[in-house]
């Protein structure tokens, strides 16, 4: 699993990446550590549980589709002849704005933690924060992230602990407080890129609409976020599997709903965070969780 690939941008100090010249350190180490699946293998299994000859192979899948993935990702794949699996959050594509999640992401590449700290506890009183996970987040996210001092607490409040009532506009405050404007069209791979990666083989699937923390919702609003996440990748003519990756990952990031809507729809298999491999009974018990590790527990994989 990969999110951001790409070169350092000094107007991001503090931004955590994987620097692409790791990435491709990183496939050189998987390649001969462990080989590649073929995408014909990886359809056998998904359509009927046939695990390939050689085991351990490696599948590889990239969260969030931002530009990086267009811009130094896609072409390495393509020189290498890999493909991977790209998982895309639509609504950016209809109201042309940065998600929150990774509107969070750039505030954190861009100040220092502490800083970012100290305004959001100022910024949020109790109302906009129900307790009824807080115990349950705290203890289970960001386990593997080393983090600057301030951004983990930062991230918590604002992706796991804030009703999604009031978190873009905490968000915009805090922007305009210290004087940061977002710019969508340099972060996302645009409409016609993804149509490009899809004619050099690789799979496009669904990363949900908005990128929500999914057990948060109600099964009306996962449904939502689910069906027209699907719907607007099936107008721009980019998928060929109903394929899904759970926001944020983690069994604590969905619940029985998310399990039950995805099977409804019709979707082949989904992914999730779990650090094993996939094995021949997932195919029965987890084509909707199936597990991935994230790429920093491979050599090379570590984000600068």
């Amino acid at each position: 699993m990969y999110h951001y690939v790409r070169e350092y941008d000094s107007s991001y100090p503090n931004f955590r990446f994987l620097d692409i010249k790791n990435f491709c350190k990183q496939l050189d180490y998987l390649d001969k550590k462990f080989g590649f699946v073929e995408k014909d293998e990886w359809l056998s299994y998904t359509n009927s549980g046939i695990l390939p000859k050689q085991s351990g192979k490696v599948v590889l899948t990239f969260d969030d589709t931002m530009r990086c993935h267009y811009d130094y990702v896609l072409p390495e794949l393509k020189k290498r002849g890999l493909w991977g699996i790209f998982y895309v959050p639509t609504l950016p594509y209809s109201i042309k704005k940065i998600l929150d999640v990774h509107r969070i992401h750039l505030l954190c590449g861009a100040f220092d933690g502490m800083k970012l700290l100290n305004i959001v506890l100022k910024s949020i009183s109790e109302e906009m924060i129900p307790d009824s996970k807080i115990e349950e987040f705290r203890k289970e996210t960001y386990i593997e992230q080393e983090n600057y001092e301030g951004v983990t607490e930062f991230k918590r409040i604002l992706n796991y602990f804030i009703d999604y009532d009031f978190r873009e506009k905490v968000i915009d405050q805090i922007a305009n407080k210290i004087g940061f404007e977002f710019d969508v069209g340099q972060f996302y791979v645009q409409e016609s890129g993804l149509i490009e990666m899809k004619e050099y083989g690789m799979v496009i699937g669904s990363h949900s609409n908005s990128h929500p923390v999914m057990s948060k919702l109600s099964k009306r609003e996962q449904l939502h976020e689910i069906k027209y996440s699907f719907q607007v990748l099936t107008e721009m003519g980019v998928m060929e599997t109903k394929t899904y990756c759970h926001p944020y990952g983690g069994f604590f990031s969905f619940n029985a709903d998310t399990l039950s809507l995805l099977k409804e729809e019709g979707v082949l298999y989904s992914f999730n965070v779990e650090s094993r491999d996939i094995e021949a009974s997932d195919f029965i018990n987890s084509m909707q969780y199936l597990p991935r590790y994230d790429c920093n527990l491979f050599e090379h994989g570590k984000a600068s």
